[in-house]
Formats: C-alpha cells, sequence, structure tokens
C-alpha cells in the first residue's frame, strides 16, 4: 500500500488493521539545536501528496521513545493523530498506522494487564466526566464519554450521530462533553473556554453553544468566537456579565479555571490514549471502528445489558 493511499485511508478515518510500519527518508540531516520539525513536516510533503492538499498539518515536540534509536512524535492532519518515529539525526522518519505493541507477555499477564487498564481508564474517565456538561438522564445506564473539538468538521459531522442516539435511547443513554481542544485550531480554545463559562450556569447553554458551534463551524473565527457566543447566548437564561468575566477576563478567578478544567479534560484524554477527535467511550471501553448509527446502537445495547 502506498504511503498516499494510507494517509488518504486514516484521514477518512478508516481504522488499519494491520500496524504497518512505512519508512520516508528524509534530505538533509537535522539542525545542531535538535530536530527541525518544518523541514521533516516538507519531506513528508514531497512524499505524500495528500499532505500537500492540506493546510491541517503539524508535528509535536520530539520526546524519547521506548524504541532504540528514535525520537517519537506525533503528526496530525485534519486533526488525526498518526504516531512517528524519527532518527535523533533526522535523516529517518517512521509513520505508524498505531503505537508499538508489547508481545512479550503471557496469557496470564495479558489479562491482568487488560484489567488493570479497564480499571484505570474508568477512573480517569469518571474524574474527568465529574461536573461536565450532560445530556439525558443522570441514571441512565449507558454513559458516552466524548472527546471533542469545537473547530474539528469531524466532530461536527459526529453531533448529529449522537443527536439521533439520543432519540433513541432517551431514558438508556446519557452523553458526557469532555474538552479536547486540538492546538492547530485558532478558535477551538476559546470556544472550549466559552462554553465552559455557560456551563458553570446552566447545562443548557452549554449545549446551546455546543450546538451553535457545530452549525456555524465556518463562520467562526478566532477573532469573533467569543462575540458570536454572546449572540447565541441570546436567550440563554444565564447571568451575562458573570458569563463575559468568565470567557473574556483573564485575570479572573472564573476564566482561571474554567482554563484548569480545559486542561485536566486534555490530560485525561491523554491517559485514556485519545489520539484524536472525536473519540467516544460507552460505558469506560472506547469505541473501535464504529462510524454509524447502527454500530453505535449495537454497542449501547450490550453495554445497557451488562449494566443490568
Amino acid at each position: 500500500m502506498s504511503p498516499s493511499s494510507i494517509l488518504s485511508r486514516i484521514g477518512r478515518g478508516i481504522a488499519l488493521v494491520s500496524f504497518l510500519v512505512l519508512l520516508f527518508p528524509t534530505v538533509t540531516s537535522a539542525q545542531d539545536e535538535g530536530l527541525d520539525t518544518q523541514r521533516i513536516i516538507d519531506n513528508l510533503k514531497m512524499e505524500i501528496p495528500q499532505l500537500r492538499q492540506t493546510g491541517q498539518v503539524s508535528l509535536s515536540s520530539f520526546s524519547d521513545s521506548e524504541i532504540d534509536g528514535f525520537k517519537r512524535a506525533t503528526l496530525t492532519v485534519n486533526g488525526r493523530q498518526i504516531p512517528m518515529l524519527v532518527t535523533p539525526d533526522g535523516s529517518q522518519a517512521l509513520l505508524l498506522a498505531g503505537p508499538p505493541i508489547n508481545v512479550s507477555r503471557s496469557v496470564e499477564e495479558v489479562q491482568d494487564a487488560l484489567a488493570a487498564e479497564s480499571s484505570e481508564r474508568g477512573a480517569a474517565l469518571a474524574r474527568a466526566a465529574k461536573g461536565m456538561p450532560v445530556r439525558g438522564p443522570a441514571d441512565a445506564p449507558v454513559t458516552l464519554v466524548e472527546f471533542s473539538d469545537f473547530q474539528c468538521p469531524y466532530c461536527a459531522r459526529a453531533s448529529s450521530l449522537v443527536n439521533e442516539l439520543m432519540s433513541r435511547y432517551p431514558e438508556t443513554l446519557n452523553v458526557v462533553y469532555i474538552h479536547y481542544p486540538l492546538p492547530m485550531h485558532e478558535w477551538a480554545r476559546p470556544a472550549a473556554v466559552a462554553s465552559q463559562c455557560a456551563a458553570r450556569q446552566s447545562d443548557d447553554a452549554f449545549w446551546t453553544l455546543h450546538d451553535a458551534y457545530f452549525d456555524n463551524q465556518n463562520d467562526l473565527t478566532e477573532a469573533n468566537v467569543v462575540e458570536k457566543s454572546e449572540s447565541y447566548l441570546a436567550d440563554a437564561s444565564i447571568d451575562m456579565d458573570e458569563w463575559r468575566t468568565c470567557a473574556q477576563d483573564s485575570d479572573s478567578a472564573a476564566h482561571q479555571e474554567v482554563q484548569e478544567t480545559i486542561e485536566a479534560n486534555m490530560q485525561a484524554g491523554r491517559s485514556v490514549n485519545v489520539t484524536g477527535t472525536p473519540s467516544f467511550y460507552i460505558n469506560g471501553q472506547k469505541v473501535q471502528g464504529a462510524r454509524s448509527v447502527e454500530a453505535f446502537a449495537r454497542l449501547i445495547d450490550q453495554a445497557a445489558a451488562n449494566a443490568q
């Protein structure tokens, strides 16, 4: 499979079954002061035509890797995160369809690790969900936790799917929204702040902004998102002066608390291996591969049966 076809498939959100490793030689050595991320991106764009057709390509900072002889980083393409390894001299890069996997454990060790991982993930999601906006009955047997970004086009598409699930399971399902604004989306973070400031007073006000952001993505910018948010809240039953202070005054205690909440959300996402937005968890289990209402419905039915 060519590099172009793999990036195309990842960009469309189609899961790759095998953990295929692709080698891309870069052209020059790394800069003396460290790995030159922009040069690496330029080389990848040369090798992969799809990367030249989008402006939303970024590369995270590098850190030590568990694989000898490599540094690791994350390449983000239109909100989709792709694990990446680079030699310390910056001469070669490996794009991975998934992170390296330890395959040396016994069956018993695997089972113990899975149980511990499930417990830790459930605890992390419960901490992240506490106090966050919820749709649906509080005592619903199934909880769908969504890590999302208001500027992410995939998240906008997924919002209609979530709405349909809420209509189908009015008594069985509730949905918790967790902020995960991606760094390349310039207005996602201020939108997260504005919406969370609304949530401090009313979940309904939060969901008003949630729906408005996804309905009007093309009209929003970093410069106008707070002003537009105020107009979207025109009919909300909240104290608008309090909301403005929280959303606009970076020195206010409310604003700083909201920023801390968003940071905690993102840390929770990293701890449960969120690799892109939207990411969904049903009763603590990550949703893998499901993209249709029917696929989600099967998982919800199973979770509801297990909860009895």
